[in-house]
This record gives C-alpha cells, structure tokens and sequence, in this order.
C-alpha cells in the first residue's frame, strides 16, 4: 500500500508537459478570445519546498514507445519475491590504445564507400590493417572512454533503463583505473543526488592475478608521475568509493580465473598459473565468479559474457544464478565471415549459421532491415531470461563498437583453417547486424535496442502500474509566485551537473566541443484543473531565456489517443514561440510517413517566468483534452536539431532524456 501511495504522488508529477495557458485569466472559465499579460513575469512570494519523492519515484514513472509501437510500461518498484540484478557489460579503453588508434575507420561507411580498401591486406591509410574498426559511428561520436560529458549521458540512461550494475572490462589483462578514476566521481554525484546510479564490478580473464592485485592496492611508486589516485593506490584496499561496489553478498563481486582446469585465458605446459588467482588475501577480499567463455566447459560458479548455445544456459546454483543476454552472437567464427560469404571457407554456410541480431531459434537468420534494427535475437535472449528467472542478467553489451582489422587465419575451427585464406577479419562486431551493442547508433537501429533494454528489465524486475493513479488537481495563477506549487505532489526530478562538452575522440584527432547546455533543469511540477494543464519548470540558476529562437525551453506532449501524425510519440509542442506579452504557441504535429515535420498551430497557452523558474499554462482544449486524460511530457531546452530524435540524446538539456517522458493522468 505504501508503494501505492508513493507512485501516486509521483504519478501526479507525470502528465502534463505543456504547461501553458489560454484564453481567459487564471480565475477565468477558459473563454475563446486569446489572452496575453502585462508583461512575461510573476512576482515571488516564498519559496519552493523541497518534495518528499526522489528521483528513483521519477524513474519508476518515465515511459516511452519505440519504432515498433513497443511500449516501456510504468513501475511502481520492484518485484519483491527475490533479489533480481540486471549487469551491464561495459568497455573502457576507447582513447586508451593510442598505436592502434591512428584515426576513426568506420566499417559501415568503408562498405558503401570504399570497400577495396576495407579488404585490402596491404597497409593503405583509410583502412589500415592492426588498427581498431567501428562497425557504425556512436550518437555521441567516436568518443574518447574518458570524456566527461559522454560518461555522465551513460550513467543518466543507465539509471532510466534500471542496470544495477557495470560490469568493467578489464579481460585482456588492463586495469583502466585512469579511466575509472574519472567514472566513479561522477557516478557518486549522481548517487548522492539521489539517482539510481549501478554499482560496478571488474571482468577480468588474462592476466587475472596481476590485474586483481592492481584493483586491489594500485601501482604504489611504479605508478607514472601523471596517474590517477587510484592508479597509484587501487580501489579495494583504501576502500574508495566503497558506496559504489557491487556487493549482492556482502563482498565486492569480482569475475576472474580462479579454477585450475579453466582455459579461458589460455594454458601454458597445461596449465593456467599465468593467470589464475591463487592469493589467499584476494581469494577472502573478493566474491569470485568463475571466468566462463563459451568455449570452455560450463562452470557452476561461472559468469558469461556471452553464451553460444539457445536458449542460453543458466549457471550457478540455487539463489546464485546467471544468465547471458546479448543483441548477436558471433558463435565460433569472425562476425565479418557472416558478410564475406565469397571470400570465405564455405562462406555461404557461414552466412545462414551466424547469430545477428535478426536471429531467431524458431525462424533462423532474418536479414531485413526490421528484424535487425526491433532486435528480434535480443527480444528472444531477454525472453528466455525472463522465463529462467535467474538472480543476475548479464546484458553484453553497451559499448564495444570495434574491433582489430586482423589479417591472416584466425586460429581454431574448421572453417578457420581449410582453404588457408590470407584475408581481414574482425572477430567481435562488423556492422549492424553482426554486432552486439546496445547504446545509440546514428542511422540503423537508433535508440530502439536502448528502448528495448529498458522495457525487458521492467518486465524482468519490476512491477508494472496497470492504471496510473490521478496526479495533482489544482489551479495555479501564473502571474503569482512559487508557494502555491507547495500544495503540488506531481513533481519530477531531472539529473543535474550537466556541463558542455570539449573532449578529444578516441584517436585525439579530433576535439568535440558542444556549447548548447544553457539552462540545466533541475525538476517540473504539473497540476491540472477543468480548464487548464499548468507546468512549474525549474532549473539550477536563473534562466537564460532567447525570445527569438524556436528551441528555447519548450515542452513536448503526448496526449494519449489524439495524433497519428506525431512526432515520435509526441502529439504537441508548446512554446516555440513566446512573446513579451507571455503569449506561447501550442502546435500539433503533422509528421509525413518519410519523416518531415510539420506543424498545426493551435489555441495558444501564456508563460510567465522569474530567476529558476518558468510557469506555463495551456488550455485543455488547445490539447484536445476533454474529461480523464493522460499525457506523457518531456521539457526540452536548445535542442539544436528540434526535429531529429538523436538530438534530444545530444544537445541542451533535455528532462527526461531523449525519447523517454514523464507520465501524469488528470480529471
């Protein structure tokens, strides 16, 4: 019942994200005849009190619909039978490699403009062989693994999407504690600040004993004069940022080489004393998991990064179990040998028994461009996990994006070694379909796999809000100040600290700089009466508000029902335009089936606005509202391209983030 009591409190601070108004004054009926104010400002009268809820309420409330009408559902907290984790497999080392980062070598763009050069064996500098390759160019660029700005977008997605934890990879035998040493402050801002941040646990697999001790205690004096704090000390045994570690029993969760008979980090005379953790001090520090590569034998006590059988195999043991879930599975052989069909052994064969992501059990591979961009092979991994119900779901993953353009023979298997090619390959991603991350990619698949993320692990953990309760039913006169936002319990919280962006790419060629950041939200309050849906917009200092642009703090809504012509599941845009006189356009989407944007203007809504905080007020019928309603909003300031979705990833500030939205329900 508690639980209940707080969705619905937080549920009032979902549903109206336009919050202008129309017609009449605030005491008004909601007459015909547009009205405007003195002037666009209202005086304080006190301030703001804090709200009880928190910004995991506002999680739980956030909702969306991807390309495929597949919606992520309300929650209203977690299943409470039994514990459920959700990891995510997460790459640290873009900007870390620099002799094999020469440039950014997209594979994607290479195969429509340059393939020659793609398979050419011989060095050339648009392709060169024993450099990294992406598959497909990131929403955020080929970014750097350091760079601020990206890190903090990650950990915001992550938080909406309900990971608990990142899994770092450290399995070829680095540590990338210069790198973590910039994650970790920023994941504990956010986690002091009341977000759902994961936690992290380390990967590790060559090298495991050596790596482990590095975690553990740092480099001491062997450390470079430039290095992190925890590159000179480790994490572990100064107990840093110990509020962060993943501890589901107790212990920090490590994954490592622990077993005698595991060949994962390979042998050496038969054994894997290279590698293996035999330090009585860690093996009591640390929870172990089992290293467990898909060639290898399965271990009970194993941790999959990926499995290569269907559906994929639980490991563990009574309340200790773990199950893989992955967008494509590269099953023995070069993702690349799925695509090379005419320069590879048996390459047709090839083709049919690689695992992308349009693959499904029941009907084999599907190469169109629907199966591949809705993730049919992901849809059916996450199914197949929900079914198991393990403890631990291990997604891999978010961010691999490349791999080594190697040439020659890759080194087992039948189809490696007959017909002795002298041929690129690339083991781990090639291009869209035959790769397996889950973040952003411009063109191809978009935000949906992120979309998709998010949907399956509320399935998979969460409780589903089968009738949104009422949000809070109140009039508010926007010419007058704050104190009558008090009485509001629909509130919704956005991440702050957001900054600009200046940061190299992952080969230092490049700096990205983005300055659109100008207004950083901090929360929205939404109440309703008969006539109007009135909207509280506050951000971290005074706003900065440009009259003559069309993407000065506006609001994005959804009104259930209403617009089969909308923009990404939005059906309205309010304040495009603004006027001295506090006037703010209310404008309906008209999107053609080829993506144009138009706009409808409709009856307009009224703005005022005063040092942190805008207030909107928007007719009910400007909205088409009339009676119960629901709606889904999000607040967008400066987004630089208004009518391209990726935009709302990568520009301004957007609450909530992206495609996602806030949901409230009125009377």
């Amino acid at each position: 019942m508690r639980k209940f009591i707080k969705i619905i409190s937080l549920l009032l601070c979902f549903c109206m994200v336009s919050a202008f108004g129309f017609g009449c004054s605030p005491k008004g009926s909601g007459g015909t005849k547009e009205e405007t104010l003195d002037d666009n400002k209202f005086d304080t009268d006190g301030e703001l009190q804090a709200s009880v809820l928190s910004p995991q309420d506002t999680v739980n409330l956030v909702c969306s619909t991807d390309d495929y009408g597949r919606t992520v559902d309300l929650i209203d907290g977690m299943k409470e039978d039994k514990d459920r984790y959700v990891g995510m497999w997460y790459v640290l080392w873009f900007g870390q490699h620099g002799g094999q980062q020469g440039g950014t070598y997209d594979i994607t763009k290479l195969l429509n403009d340059d393939p020659d050069s793609l398979w050419n064996t011989a060095y050339n500098e648009v392709s060169p062989p024993g450099q990294y390759h992406y598959w497909g160019e990131p929403y955020y660029g080929y970014y750097n693994s350091r760079d601020p700005w990206v890190i903090r977008r990650h950990m915001e997605l992550f938080c909406y999407a309900g990971i608990d934890f990142l899994v770092f990879d450290a399995t070829n035998g680095f540590d990338y504690l210069d790198v973590v040493a910039d994650i970790l402050p920023i994941m504990e801002d956010m986690r002091t600040q009341g977000w759902p941040v994961p936690k992290f646990m380390f990967y590790c697999n060559s090298q495991s004993k050596d790596v482990i001790k590095i975690l553990y205690e740092g480099y001491g004096d062997k450390a470079p004069d430039n290095a992190s704090e925890l590159k000179k000390n480790g994490i572990y045994k100064d107990e840093k940022y110990k509020e962060l570690w993943f501890c589901p029993n107790e212990k920090p969760l490590i994954a490592a080489v622990t077993d005698p008979t595991n060949p994962s980090a390979g042998m050496v005379n038969g054994t894997n004393d290279l590698h293996r953790v035999t330090d009585p001090d860690m093996l009591e520090f640390f929870e172990f998991k089992e290293s467990q590569w898909p060639t290898s034998q399965n271990y009970e006590n194993g941790w999959p990064w990926i499995d290569w059988t269907r559906p994929q195999h639980v490991y563990g043991a009574g309340e200790e179990t773990v199950m893989n879930v992955s967008t494509g599975q590269h099953n023995r052989l070069p993702f690349s040998d799925a695509v090379l069909a005419d320069k590879t052994y048996k390459g047709e064969e090839l083709m049919d028994t690689m695992w992308g992501r349009g693959y499904t059990t029941e009907d084999g591979p599907d190469h169109s461009d629907e199966a591949v961009r809705s993730g049919k092979n992901f849809e059916e991994q996450w199914q197949n996990a929900i079914n198991a119900d393990p403890k631990y779901t291990f997604v891999t993953g978010w961010n691999e994006w490349c791999a080594l353009k190697s040439i020659g023979q890759p080194g087992n298997g039948e189809y490696f070694t007959a017909g002795n090619y002298n041929r690129p390959y690339f083991v781990d991603t090639f291009n869209e379909e035959f790769s397996r991350d889950v973040e952003m990619v411009k063109n191809g698949y978009g935000d949906n796999a992120f979309l998709q993320l998010m949907r399956n692990v509320r399935n998979y953990k969460g409780n589903k809000v089968t009738e949104l309760p009422y949000g809070s039913v109140k009039s508010i006169d926007i010419e007058k100040g704050l104190t009558q936002w008090n009485a509001v319990s629909s509130v919704y919280f956005d991440l702050t600290g957001e900054t600009n962006r200046n940061f190299i790419n992952i080969s230092g060629t490049e700096t990205y700089v983005d300055n659109s950041l100008i207004n950083d939200i901090s929360q929205v309050r939404v109440s309703s009466d008969a006539n109007y849906v009135y909207f509280l917009v506050e951000t971290t200092e005074d706003m900065k508000i440009d009259l003559t642009k069309k993407n000065s703090m506006t609001l994005l809504i959804d009104v259930e029902g209403v617009n089969e012509n909308s923009f990404k599941g939005f059906d309205y845009i309010v304040g495009r335009t603004k006027n001295e006189k506090g006037v703010a356009s209310v404008e309906k989407y008209n999107c053609s089936p080829d993506g144009k944007v138009e706009y409808q203007a409709e009856k307009s809504g009224l703005y005022t606005y005063n040092g942190k905080y805008m207030q909107f007020r928007i007719p009910r019928a400007a909205l088409g509202i009339q009676g119960e309603f629901r709606i889904n909003f999000k607040v967008a300031d400066n987004v630089t391209q208004p009518e391209n979705i990726e935009s709302y990833y990568t520009s301004g500030d957007v609450a909530p983030v992206g495609r996602l939205k806030y949901a409230y329900r009125g009377k």
